[in-house]
């Protein structure tokens, strides 16, 4: 009720209004909270067991057929593996808690520390591909979703399957020649670990992991603009006459970005599979090729942690870009 005197919502009302909308808010991400933790756990379950279903006795596999039996007994205690299946997921679980990935069986090192040495780079890598994607995404999905052009949408709809179909490592291995190679603009290979230097390692890898999540982006964008264009409230800025990029920015772009940023939790853990590939193309050290060594090597410890490590960074992600998403686009909370 508005106050008869001054004609003004009573700030009560307002308070009320405002506490209702945290409370909303904090519900939002509540819910989504819960969900990751047991998307996590599910993580957890998956990778404890990934390394479990593989045929064969890991122990004899690592210490051969001469291994005497007290090795093998001294291995299975070192990794839980003399007890039950339950007894061992709750004693990974408990180290995993700590802060404790394991040690591995080939460096003998800490895995959370040989972890924490690589992940920078494919965190890099995965990073600047999202940027470049975007960088690429948004002129075409707002060119797509406002041109009414029948041979922009054919040429469109041609070019972004064959670069969606693309797989990356073929993309960085054209790069690589062209960029490489061929005009020696970009190095082909190494890593330097300091910024800005690191940048023009992970360039070309990083647009090779980029063109096909930019165009599934834009894909995604242009569709989400011509719905939004479609509502009522577009018409209020075309009354008022705003500058055509401020018209676009704040009636188009802002309101249809929240389903590219719900999409973005998926196609890190794409990218992170992708940056398998990439970084063995381009001779990069990051954990996708530490990943890959460990598994030729049958390094328990590492295979299981590192696995954990892309089911926890992909759940995060997820969370933080479906949460955001909610908050930006009041749509898609009606999905949740």
């Amino acid at each position: 009720m508005t106050n008869e005197v001054t004609g003004s919502v009573p700030a009560t009302d307002v308070v009320a209004a405002e506490t209702a909308k945290r409370d909303r808010v904090l519900a939002l991400i509540g819910r989504r909270l819960v969900r990751a933790i047991l998307v996590a756990w599910g993580v957890s379950l998956l990778a404890f067991a990934v390394v479990r279903i593989v045929p064969g006795d890991p122990v004899a596999t690592l210490l051969g057929e001469e291994a005497t039996p007290d090795r093998v007994e001294v291995l299975r205690e070192r990794l839980h593996l003399d007890g039950s299946v339950v007894s061992q997921y709750g004693s990974w679980m408990g180290d995993v808690l700590r802060g404790d990935l394991g040690q591995s069986l080939q460096s003998t090192r800490p895995v959370l520390d040989t972890i924490g040495d690589r992940l920078p780079i494919s965190l890099w890598l995965v990073g600047l591909g999202m940027v470049f994607a975007l960088i690429l995404a948004i002129p075409l999905g707002v060119l797509g979703g406002l041109t009414r052009s029948n041979w922009y949408k054919q040429g469109f709809g041609l070019g972004s399957a064959a670069l969606i179909a693309t797989p990356p490592f073929v993309t960085g291995v054209l790069l690589l020649l062209v960029f490489g190679v061929r005009l020696r603009w970009l190095p082909v290979a190494g890593y330097v670990d300091t910024f800005p230097q690191n940048l023009e390692y992970l360039l070309l890898p990083a647009i090779a992991i980029g063109i096909p999540v930019g165009m599934i982006f834009a894909i995604v964008l242009q569709e989400s603009i011509r719905e939004t264009n479609a509502e009522e409230f577009v018409e209020t800025g075309l009354v008022w006459g705003l500058a055509k990029p401020q018209f676009v920015w704040r009636y188009l772009l802002r309101p249809s970005i929240a389903p590219v940023i719900g999409l973005m939790g998926y196609i890190v853990g794409a990218n992170l599979a992708a940056a398998v590939v990439v970084e063995t193309v381009f001779n990069l050290e990051g954990i996708g090729t530490y990943l890959v060594r460990a598994v030729l090597a049958r390094d328990y410890p590492v295979v299981q942690g590192t696995l954990f490590t892309f089911g926890f960074i992909v759940v995060v992600v997820h969370f933080l870009s479906d949460t955001v998403s909610a908050l930006i686009d009041p749509r898609s909370r009606t999905l949740s």
